[in-house]
């Protein structure tokens, strides 16, 4: 059957105007500024293409996702798939038709019901599982090169030579024009084409674009494929359809970047969440739409998680180094921050190296946590709190609350024993 060759009519590559309501063109699908959104890396591929190294396969990472619901109390999570596809990251794209088959289940039949599993059951540990994916890049040895390459989807030069474009990992990459996949019908084959293989990322409602520039990174400013004479200004609007087209699915779609040297517009109402957030890059560039007197971007409207759970992982998924750290002096004050309206008489106490904050995601309980020694130390207590005679103290590690004591409380305040690197969690004696 041949590709259709028309845009449909109902997706539009205009600029949405954000500031009229401070609130994205429609609704997300998840609140990201309350989520812990995170990537697990589960494989990535050699410099021959071939499998390299598999980090989580995907029982792997349902163990991991299991663990990490019970470490952080059971927020709201959202975990992106890093590899999942062919021999592992950036593998073959710009096809998304493989699973990688080296992360399967022994018992499944296909490594596409392992991940299809994988997807069902972390929903039992408060996590919505979705993949990571790449829609500029492309590979040669890729099923979809000679199409492309055919169709000039693939960024040529003035003469038609395909571009090179960055090297990872000892391949060679090159790039693909959104304006022109789109007009020849292949953007909306890839995305459905995923959707139809994998039913599930509906009901996920998220998806994560890797590397969604708008400029090719060896042609900062120069338009993705001279050889095709299209704008940079019509990628741009290439790109918003395809948030829109996502969206025709119920799906977001966040970004690994949001305001940076290859973009000229963050898309702001269209793209939730940045993994690479910056606030300052949104205050100190200039960018499509930003408003004079520009104060910064609501996080429901746009924002990035609070620390890279993938990297920890990555490092060691047992010992997760420094993860309850994190948990502690980053996801709990970022939380905190985020919550609209913004709660009164919580009483946090929040350093670069030393906190004491209520984990609003869940009731009655409070982090502390420092990095230094600094010993006995008086805490107010939240407001809200029921008022006891004394709270439960325990040591916060990766096995669980332990080694609990009481602290008696005197006119709502707590003095607690700080010690360097020990977490604490606080509740109230019931």
């Amino acid at each position: 059957m041949p590709f259709p060759l028309t845009v449909p009519a109902d997706v539009s590559g205009e600029y949405f105007d954000w500031t009229k309501t401070l609130k994205p063109e429609t609704p997300w699908q998840h609140d990201y500024s309350q989520s812990l959104v995170m990537k697990l890396f589960l494989c990535n591929r050699d410099s021959q293409g071939q499998v390299g190294r598999v980090y989580l396969t995907f029982e792997d990472a349902l163990q991991l996702i299991k663990r990490l619901d019970a470490i952080t109390f059971q927020i709201p999570k959202i975990a992106y798939l890093v590899g999942w596809q062919y021999n592992g990251h950036d593998s073959k794209y710009p096809s998304w038709d493989q699973v990688n088959s080296a992360l399967k289940r022994p018992q499944d039949k296909s490594a596409l019901d392992s991940l299809k599993w994988v997807i069902r059951e972390a929903r039992k540990y408060h996590t919505d599982v979705s993949l990571h994916v790449n829609m500029i890049d492309a590979y040669k040895d890729s099923p979809l090169w000679q199409d492309y390459f055919d169709q000039d989807i693939i960024a040529k030069d003035q003469s038609g030579n395909p571009i090179p474009g960055e090297t990872f990992d000892g391949i060679q990459s090159y790039q693909i024009s959104y304006a022109q996949e789109w007009r020849k019908g292949r953007t909306q084959k890839r995305i459905d084409n995923l959707i139809k293989m994998l039913p599930e990322l509906k009901k996920s409602g998220t998806i994560h674009l890797d590397a969604f520039h708008s400029m090719r990174p060896s042609g900062v400013g120069e338009m993705i494929s001279p050889y095709l004479g299209i704008s940079t200004d019509e990628e741009v609007a290439t790109q918003r359809k395809i948030f829109r087209y996502f969206r025709k699915y119920g799906i977001d779609a966040t970004c690994e970047g949001g305001m940076y040297w290859l973009r000229r517009d963050p898309f702001v109402g269209l793209q939730p969440m940045a993994w690479h957030f910056h606030a300052e890059n949104f205050a100190n560039e200039d960018w499509l739409g930003k408003p004079k007197g520009f104060a910064g971007l609501p996080p429901q409207l746009y924002c990035g998680t609070p620390f890279n759970t993938e990297v920890i992982a990555m490092k060691d998924p047992v010992a997760l180094p420094e993860y309850i750290p994190n948990v502690c002096l980053k996801l709990a004050p970022w939380y905190l921050r985020n919550r609209v309206p913004q709660p009164k008489g919580v009483n946090a106490v929040v350093e670069d190296r030393m906190v004491f904050c209520p984990a609003l995601w869940t009731k009655n309980l409070i982090l502390a946590y420092s990095a230094d020694v600094i010993g006995p130390r008086k805490f107010q207590l939240p407001d809200s709190w029921p008022k006891a005679k004394a709270v439960k103290v325990s040591h916060y590690t990766l096995e669980g609350e332990l080694n609990s004591r009481a602290v008696n409380v005197d006119n709502s305040q707590i003095e607690i024993e700080m010690r360097a690197g020990q977490a604490l969690t606080i509740r109230p004696v019931r």
